[in-house]
């Protein structure tokens, strides 16, 4: 299959933060999709898909490399809100294999599965704390948008 990159509106960096094209398929969901807002049931996936279409990404995903220590961490904390983690570890190290896992753009990884993309331009962040901490930031443009009623 030819690659297909889901670029964003910034080249290298975004935030000071350097942008990579990660194969969607090595990058791990932290959230499950939706389809439908959760609070008042209108259509998200589908209006996303439109605008990705239409208008392309702005913004990067956020990824973190993350071992799986602290995807167990995350997942105690978060438990039931974020997906089952990957099934790799390494019971005797494990901070010694890594995933790259999305904590800002889950749905737009989603989106660009759909789409057949095959790379998706990534911001790498130094945590999860971190992506998350920006979240706001990256949706604030979209507020009217796609989360207010």
């Amino acid at each position: 299959m030819a690659k297909k990159i889901l670029r964003c509106n910034f080249k290298d960096h975004w935030n000071h933060f350097p942008i990579i094209d990660l194969k969607i398929e090595d990058i791990w969901q932290s959230v499950p999709s939706v389809d439908f807002l959760p609070y008042d049931n209108r259509p998200f996936k589908k209006n996303l898909i439109n605008d990705i279409r239409k208008d392309g990404m702005h913004f990067p995903v956020m990824v973190v490399k993350t071992s799986h220590k602290e995807l167990i961490e995350a997942k105690e904390k978060w438990e039931d809100k974020i997906n089952t983690l990957p099934f790799w570890h390494n019971d005797r190290n494990p901070q010694s294999k890594y995933q790259w896992s999305v904590w800002g753009g889950s749905q737009r990884v989603d989106v660009a599965r759909t789409l057949k993309y095959t790379h998706i331009a990534s911001a790498v962040l130094p945590s999860i704390a971190k992506a998350i901490s920006l979240q706001k930031f990256m949706r604030k443009p979209y507020i009217k948008r796609y989360y207010e009623k």
